[in-house]
């Protein structure tokens, strides 16, 4: 069931990952979201899929093969518009006035321009949400900026906190502000639909992407703002407790991670690595020794952890209350008992790309759990049903708006064939 939010609709205009995944969470909970693509200048993900196709074959219609497309955009309607051209523009508000939401995360002033900015959004629906997933925030010296994920993980202070001492910082391996901001999003659009049921009031919600990343560096903003420390690289340490580290095992990048929160847990892993003389050696006695020798203690649980299964060393180090655990490569996940028991990859058999699982959302809601409503949109796929039953618009009128490119039913970019 997907009830939460039956009777929502929402207009998607954005592209890329942040606004893309809180529309499809928010579709998963029973919006009708409809994905708004642009004839010549689609979702960048149809373009550029990163090679991500079923197989590694884009087929004769890559634009809908895409695995990005495919996956940020299940639970959606979509439909083609050219609101550059006037018309386009016209019928896009029409849209707009039979909508409870439009979620964008343009540059900011692209709204403006296309002369759809919140203020004659609300000339023709007085009651509309606007959600601005934007770079920077409406406001500010840096609005103008645009940026992708990667770029504001280092305006953000991320970027900082990563890699190795008296090395050069390592990304984390995807955009973390994009789907932070995502999920953010859908919690803000749900706020401002139920203060608009409240109170009648409606708002435009200004998330920027960039202030969304600082907010989850807050220790390391706290330990400068108190201490005067400025927070560097640790690897896989802590600034206090040890050990704390991943640790390789059996097979190729195998690895589990341990951390030993107090005297107890180490005493515990040292019975359990059948040396526990280590315990009272006075090198690791205490906690502050034992983070001094972090090194020659590091090289001790290797040897004992390097022929062993990760999992067998998890399980074992957690039956005696040590907190550890394999690190997860993306097949592990797919096949991980815990997220299999809920159901957290649900099946999306999409018409050109064929059958695949993905992630769902992370909650269960009790009476309206949520679920993958469709398959993501097939580029235009829904261009007669939504222009014909929210708009009137028939079959001979919708032939003519596609004769002159204000709807397509094939992407005009000529990076989309691939």
């Amino acid at each position: 069931m997907s009830e939460t939010l039956k009777g929502v609709r929402i207009l998607d205009f954005s592209m890329f990952l942040a606004g893309p995944h809180a529309t499809k969470l928010l579709g998963d909970m029973g919006a009708e979201v409809i994905k708004i693509e642009a004839p010549h200048h689609p979702d960048a993900l149809r373009v550029n899929p990163r090679d991500i196709y079923p197989g590694r074959d884009p087929g004769e219609r890559p634009w809908n093969r895409s695995g990005m497309i495919n996956e940020r955009n299940r639970s959606k309607l979509g439909i083609t518009l050219d609101l550059a051209a006037p018309e386009g523009r016209d019928m896009f508000l029409d849209l707009v006035s039979v909508s409870d939401v439009v979620l964008e995360n343009f540059r900011v002033g692209v709204m403006d321009r296309l002369g759809v900015g919140y203020d004659v959004l609300k000339q023709y629906n007085p009651t509309v949400i606007l959600a601005s997933l934007s770079s920077q925030g409406t406001t500010g010296p840096e609005r103008g900026y645009r940026s992708f994920g990667n770029t504001l993980e280092k305006l953000s202070g991320l970027f900082s906190l990563t890699g190795y001492p008296n090395e050069p910082p390592y990304f984390n391996g995807m955009a973390f502000p994009d789907p932070l901001s995502g999920y953010m999003g859908v919690a803000l659009v749900a706020a401002a639909l139920r203060h608009r049921r409240r109170t009648g009031e409606t708002m435009q919600i200004d998330l920027s992407q960039r202030e969304m990343a600082t907010a989850v560096v807050g220790e390391a903003i706290m330990d400068f703002t108190m201490n005067g420390r400025i927070r560097e690289p640790m690897v896989n340490r802590h600034t206090a407790q040890a050990p704390h580290g991943v640790y390789p095992c059996e097979g190729d990048d195998r690895w589990v991670a341990i951390s030993v929160e107090d005297d107890a847990h180490w005493r515990a892993l040292c019975a359990e690595m059948d040396n526990p003389g280590l315990a009272d050696d006075p090198r690791f006695a205490d906690a502050p020794v034992r983070w001094s020798n972090h090194d020659e203690l590091d090289a001790i649980i290797a040897k004992w952890t390097s022929p062993l299964d990760n999992y067998e060393v998890m399980n074992r180090l957690q039956a005696r209350g040590v907190p550890a655990s394999v690190v997860m490569k993306s097949v592990d996940l797919m096949t991980d008992p815990h997220l299999e028991s809920r159901e957290f990859f649900e099946l999306s058999d999409d018409p050109e790309a064929g059958p695949h699982r993905y992630y769902s959302r992370p909650w269960k809601f009790s009476k309206t759990p949520g679920t993958t409503l469709y398959p993501a949109p097939l580029f235009a796929q829904h261009n007669s049903l939504i222009y014909g039953e929210l708009l009137g618009i028939d079959d001979e009128e919708m032939a003519r708006l596609e004769a002159e490119s204000i709807t397509s039913d094939i992407p005009g970019n000529p990076r989309a064939t691939g």
